[in-house]
């Protein structure tokens, strides 16, 4: 139970995904975007969803049935593979930046979001929650965390609800800002786009290495 509050920084860590939100302006930009958008938001909520059931269930079973002892030792192995991943793919990220001045590529994909209609954005949702790299295991571990609390099934059942929610808040804002049609919001949702596609490996550069720092954070607590 008292790990339980280590669910707001993965919380933070899923929300900040820049090609998420980029897909989602894109598709709001887009002809229909209005009624693409939120089905674009509501799967990848969705899958995001399924991912910490998945890791809450299958830390509930484990902890269950075997000491309490081997749940820790279970955390602190996923803490160290985390950490590891993580700082892998800020080096990644860092490397793929653009250098001497280029202009970030956008990628291949958002220009056939003209012609978005809300089952490709539903499917474009499944593809980016399903290969999102960052999201998974925060929302595997999220899960384990909330498994391991051993909450009644209600409880459980509102806290992996919660944390899909406030990890695709981003989508679910903009996705609310698609039923406004004014020009202010177009230009500035322009403006996010194209700022987020420019920054994008600079960004999860910084917040791959932050979860990094973080998932280190906790082998050196399960050291202590």
């Amino acid at each position: 139970m008292n790990q339980l509050h280590d669910l707001l920084p993965l919380a933070v860590g899923m929300l900040i995904s820049p090609l998420p939100i980029v897909a989602i302006v894109a598709i709001i930009l887009a002809p229909r975007g209005r009624t693409a958008a939120p089905a674009y938001a509501s799967v990848f909520i969705g899958v995001s969803l399924v991912f910490i059931i998945v890791g809450a269930l299958t830390s509930a079973g484990s902890s269950s049935a075997s000491p309490s002892v081997t749940a820790k030792t279970v955390s602190f192995i996923l803490a160290i593979v985390l950490t590891l991943g993580f700082a892998a793919l800020a080096i990644a990220s860092w490397l793929s930046r653009p250098r001497h001045e280029q202009p970030p590529k956008a990628p291949a994909w958002l220009a056939a979001l003209d012609s978005v209609t809300p089952a490709k954005a539903a499917a474009l949702g499944l593809i980016m929650a399903v290969t999102n790299t960052k999201n998974i295991p925060l929302a595997l571990k999220g899960g384990a965390l909330i498994g391991e609390a051993h909450l009644p099934l209600l409880a459980a059942g509102g806290l992996c609800l919660a944390l899909a929610v406030i990890g695709s808040l981003p989508l679910i804002v903009a996705a609310s800002v698609a039923t406004s049609g004014s020009a202010a919001v177009t230009k500035a949702l322009e403006r996010v786009k194209s700022e987020m596609i420019a920054h994008n490996a600079i960004i999860m550069t910084v917040l791959f290495a932050i979860l990094a720092a973080n998932e280190a954070a906790q082998v050196i607590r399960h050291l202590i």
